[in-house]
């Protein structure tokens, strides 16, 4: 995995064509990466989304808004209020205004688009160095135009900042091995800890990086392995140390005793035990996560391989797929084939590469196997891994002219169904008025600060509990559980029986048994009885429409003698 020589012309030569002095302006590495950058930064702050819920998490920037203090939350993302706290600030420093929660959203919207866009720009400079210029430039924009993208750089949601921290980790490894750099290699080491606490399974591109630590020596025997080893060395020197800072500090602001301070360092968040399990059925859904995450190319309510059998159109999405799935597995095998033939090994070093890179892959790809394979936010590191992965084996693959041009014309596919899709999907969510945002409204107007609500994942319940959700007392119910949902009822009861108010159900009390067992009574161990007189008692007050549905809202008041559950 030796680098490779930069692009090189001679002085006597005179360019015949545009892609000529395109590739002569491009070949400076960095006017590529600013270049492209610009151009994404521009595109995604013009198309920053209305759409607040269309990625999970994006409203949780607005903690930041109606807490001046800041807050910090588990490992899943630690710094990402930080980020939102520093850029705020200074956004405001600097005179724009966050007068209101929409206008707060926006500025953090332009944060990421901004942090999404430099991390494209980082993708060029790593692919130029190891893959060339055609290469570099497709692979960042194939990267800068997938769905996964444009949805994050256009959102406030959490895991832009660790991507493009990983990225910077990934660029100051390469150039380290380049110049055989210590200190560039303890700077890897201390981004890739600032990745990891900006979001935290972005550390697991680690496996991946010490690999390419260990394979850019193309020597072999013991001074190969004391050199490999010295390098991994001060990459974890400097990734250790800055994690050290980095987490103790925040776990200070946290409050937690320095003695706990490890145990806390290793507990998985997130709510592993409702939302993490593995399963045959995440890992074929895979390829299906990749292409919804690529262009959106899987139906936007996939709920499994066998929902597509029982689609009216599932001639066409069954074909649409097969046609997706055999394009992306050109590419791949291609890739793979180029990888094998770039490590001029012994068989048995190669086996030992071979059986390392594999275990990387499967790290990296353990959030999308024990989460979610369809999760957007957990694609976008493993699809810059991709491309990498992609544009290097493909620049080293011995393979004829037509196979090449094969590749290529595959690719540009590829990339200009990218740009057909998502752009449009982005400027349709920018120009779209925000979908629910009229219904949380008339929640907001009908629930008094007395009043108690419990909310399921639906867009009204999201977006009330955003923006107007704040000071009333709201259970979550999905994120709860038996003991803390029981708790929550009782105490509701009893103030809105002392004050005078009321306890509202937002769809939750939609679900029949069958659904509700699902998931609320399987998985996140609410029992469907818990919630039975409420569904006798409870009227119904609002009826909102929704794709999924219809989303009513219904009123309970407990008697004033009798406030128990």
């Amino acid at each position: 995995m030796a680098p490779t020589e930069a692009f090189r012309r001679s002085p006597n030569d005179k360019p015949k064509s545009v892609w000529t002095r395109i590739q002569l302006l491009l070949s400076l590495n960095y006017v590529g990466s600013i270049l492209l950058s610009l151009l994404f930064g521009v595109l995604f702050l013009a198309l920053r989304s209305r759409q607040y819920t269309a990625v999970d998490g994006a409203l949780r920037c607005l903690d930041g808004f109606y807490n001046s203090a800041l807050r910090l939350p588990g490992n899943n993302h630690l710094l990402y209020p930080f980020w939102i706290w520093m850029w705020t600030r200074v956004a405001v420093f600097a005179g724009f205004l966050t007068s209101d929660p929409f206008a707060f959203v926006g500025l953090c919207q332009v944060m990421n688009g901004i942090a999404a866009s430099i991390a494209i720009g980082i993708l060029y400079l790593i692919l130029h160095t190891i893959a060339g210029i055609r290469n570099a430039l497709l692979g960042a924009l194939m990267f800068g135009f997938s769905t996964a993208v444009v949805l994050h750089a256009t959102s406030s949601a959490e895991p832009v900042m660790g991507v493009m921290f990983s990225l910077a980790s990934f660029a100051a490894l390469i150039s380290a091995l380049r110049v055989n750099s210590s200190l560039r290699l303890s700077l890897a080491g201390a981004l890739l800890a600032l990745a990891m606490a900006s979001y935290q399974s972005m550390v697991l591109i680690a496996p991946a990086m010490l690999l390419v630590c260990g394979c850019w020596a193309q020597s072999s025997g013991a001074k190969t392995w004391r050199i490999v080893g010295s390098r991994w060395l001060m990459f974890m020197a400097g990734a250790v140390t800055a994690g050290l800072i980095i987490y103790a500090a925040a776990y200070a602001t946290l409050g937690v005793p320095p003695g706990s301070m490890v145990s806390q360092f290793f507990a998985m968040g997130g709510r592993a035990e409702v939302y993490g399990r593995f399963g045959t059925a995440k890992v074929l859904n895979i390829p299906f996560g990749l292409i919804r995450n690529l262009y959106s190319g899987v139906p936007a309510n996939y709920a499994g391989i066998r929902s597509l059998l029982g689609r009216s159109d599932r001639v066409y999405c069954i074909a649409a797929l097969a046609g997706g799935f055999a394009l992306c597995s050109f590419v791949v095998w291609h890739a793979l084939a180029g990888l094998i033939q770039a490590t001029r090994q012994s068989k048995k070093r190669r086996i030992l590469i071979g059986a390392a890179a594999l275990a990387s892959l499967l790290i990296l790809a353990f959030p999308l196997l024990y989460w979610d394979p369809l999760y957007d936010k957990l694609w976008l590191q493993p699809l810059a891994v991709l491309f990498i992965a992609v544009g290097y084996g493909t620049r080293f693959a011995n393979r004829r002219l037509t196979e090449s041009r094969a590749l290529a014309v595959v690719l540009v596919v590829i990339l200009i169904t990218e740009v057909s899709v998502n752009v449009p999907r982005a400027i349709a969510d920018h120009v779209a008025p925000t979908a629910h945002l009229d219904e949380a409204q008339d929640l907001a107007a009908t629930v008094r600060p007395s009043d108690s609500v419990v909310l399921d994942f639906d867009g009204v319940s999201s977006l009330w509990q955003a923006f107007w959700g704040h000071r009333v007392n709201a259970l979550l119910l999905p994120a709860s559980n038996k003991e803390e949902a029981a708790k929550w009822l009782e105490d509701a009861n009893r103030n809105a029986a002392s004050q005078g108010g009321s306890v509202f159900f937002v769809s939750v009390l939609d679900q029949n048994r069958k659904t509700w067992d699902g998931f609320l009574g399987n998985r996140v161990g609410v029992p469907f009885e818990m919630f039975e007189k409420y569904r006798k008692r409870a009227t119904i007050i609002r009826g909102y429409l929704a794709p999924t549905g219809k989303i009513t809202v219904r009123k309970f008041t407990p008697p004033s003698e009798a406030p128990a559950l």
